[in-house]
């Protein structure tokens, strides 16, 4: 698990069977599920935000991604950097997103839609969850300030640059 990365409550990670690697600044929100198998692990590239509610198994994640809320994952799929899987879709296994996709399901078909993913906000989520998790340790809690939000897209426009993926 990387610097800067976290687990919500309600999340399990199994890694019984192989590997889990969480990159930077990833987080893993409430009641998401990790889990191997045998001849598959799961990795997930640095500053990547997994949404409420996903199930992940034995696939690989790139860097700067959404994987939206109540979303699917399964064995040997891999999603390309900078990619956006919106809530509840099923990428079932195999399937590989291109870098910078936007993926919807729409009566149950996948629609990717190439080059139309906006990372700066994946990214920005994982930083607005690192800074979450510094409030929760000093007991502070409610939103963000509106100067927070922008900094926030600031410095995930820097970080994507530095990582070398387009920053819509």
């Amino acid at each position: 698990m990387g610097p800067y990365s976290s687990l919500w409550p309600g999340t399990v990670v199994r890694a019984d069977m192989n590997r889990i690697v969480l990159g930077e600044g990833v987080n893993i929100q409430d009641n998401s599920t990790l889990h191997t198998d045998s001849s598959r692990e799961i990795t997930i590239g640095d500053y990547t935000l997994v949404g409420h509610n996903t199930m992940l198994h034995g696939c690989k994640i790139g860097r700067g991604c959404l994987i939206g809320i109540g979303s699917i994952v399964l064995d040997e799929a891999e999603i390309g950097d900078g990619a956006m899987v919106m809530a509840g879709c099923m990428i079932r296994g195999g399937r590989k997103i291109p870098p910078g996709a936007m993926v919807i399901q729409k009566n149950g078909e996948l629609k990717i839609f190439e080059g139309k993913a906006k990372p700066v906000l994946s990214v920005a989520g994982c930083l607005e969850y690192i800074a979450l998790s510094e409030r929760f340790k000093k007991g502070i809690f409610g939103p963000f300030t509106s100067e927070e939000e922008i900094e926030f897209q600031n410095k995930a426009k820097e970080i994507l640059k530095g990582m070398g993926i387009m920053k819509k």
